[in-house]
């Protein structure tokens, strides 16, 4: 699931990874990835990959939309095996 951190390492929403260690995002790109396995649904792996970043950093940090979080998605989705 390597493609699962570069996609979310190339989106960086928090803008974190200029100034972060390489695996800030580990936790979430691990329940990510755990959703990936889960579903195939755009729609309930965009609610994944939003609710994982609003937990871990809250709405006032991570200010993405769920239509962001649907593109992303969607890429993880194609990228899928």
């Amino acid at each position: 699931m390597d493609f699962v951190k570069r996609i979310i390492d190339e989106w960086d929403p928090i803008d974190l990874l200029s100034h972060a260690p390489d695996d800030e995002y580990h936790s979430e790109i691990e329940e990510i990835g755990y959703l990936l396995h889960m579903t195939d649904d755009s729609v309930e792996l965009a609610e994944g990959i939003f609710t994982a970043f609003v937990e871990s950093f809250g709405k006032a940090t991570f200010n993405k939309s769920k239509e962001e979080c649907e593109h992303i998605a969607q890429i993880l989705l194609s990228l899928k095996c």
